[in-house]
């Protein structure tokens, strides 16, 4: 386990064998398209393996549910200020088999209804790549989503941080949200849980000299704390996120993510 210089991430390399969990890596039977399933059923699209075809999360018939033991809940509620390997290892239990970096980091989140000003697929990622040259629309993910960190990374690379809920906002407790929110604007930070996923996406080719050529998409799949998340969006106030971030599942290498961590 290691704490980084920065008290806001906290970090540990986590090895999940033999899991029971409803949640699953999978892909079509070329490997080339990427789900995360529950109970067998795909949640969310995660994109495809080609690292010049552009970032993409769609979301499915499977997400519907949050995924954690009313006891890592009631964890989580209270606020992490550091990882426990107590509490590593009741996650463990939820997680598919796999080796991940579980990451304590504070987030920012804010609510992004799709094709909206704030909306990545509508700006940022046709900026880059363009329109869609099939359907000429852009990408629809078919969800509500926050986003977070938006950093430059030099070289022509930026980080663009998503967090990606299970179900959509309008599921959720009015009265729960309110409290969240109360307790958030108090100066608490509840933690959220996330399976976490690195895509590194840059074309083949490009139009002109842009800024920024490649783009690094940290997606975090919420598994718990849609009501915190929420409630700090609407009071634009942090809190922190436990991430497990899927070294396997990435279209990244394990020095990219170690880059990565520098700025979290």
């Amino acid at each position: 386990m290691r704490r980084d210089r920065s008290s806001k991430v906290t970090t540990a390399r986590v090895t999940v064998t033999d899991s029971a969990s409803v949640l699953a890596f999978e892909s079509t039977g070329d490997g080339f398209d990427r789900f995360l399933t529950v109970k067998g059923k795909p949640a969310y699209h995660l994109g495809n393996v080609c690292g010049t075809c552009s970032f993409l999360f769609e979301r499915l018939e499977g997400a519907n549910q949050s995924i954690s033991a009313a006891e890592i809940s009631n964890n989580l509620g209270q606020g992490l200020e550091q990882l426990e390997e107590s509490l590593l290892a009741k996650i463990k239990t939820i997680l598919p088999d796999g080796e991940y970096m579980a990451i304590l980091l504070e987030i920012f989140p804010s609510l992004v209804v799709p094709a909206s000003a704030s909306d990545y697929f509508t700006h940022e990622q046709i900026e880059l790549w363009g329109i869609d040259g099939f359907w000429n629309l852009p990408h629809y993910p078919k969800t509500e989503y926050y986003r977070s960190r938006t950093t430059d990374l030099g070289e022509r690379r930026k980080l663009f941080e998503f967090i990606i809920p299970m179900f959509p906002q309008n599921w959720l407790n009015a009265d729960e949200c309110e409290a969240y929110k109360s307790d958030i604007d108090s100066g608490h930070q509840p933690t959220a849980l996330a399976l976490t996923v690195l895509d590194i996406k840059q074309p083949a080719i490009w139009e002109g000299e842009p800024e920024v050529t490649e783009h690094w998409c940290l997606a975090h799949y919420l598994l718990d704390g849609h009501h915190k998340t929420f409630a700090a969006s609407q009071g634009n106030k942090p809190i922190t996120l436990l991430s497990f971030l899927s070294l396997g599942e990435s279209l990244a290498m394990e020095e990219n993510v170690r880059t990565l961590l520098n700025y979290l």
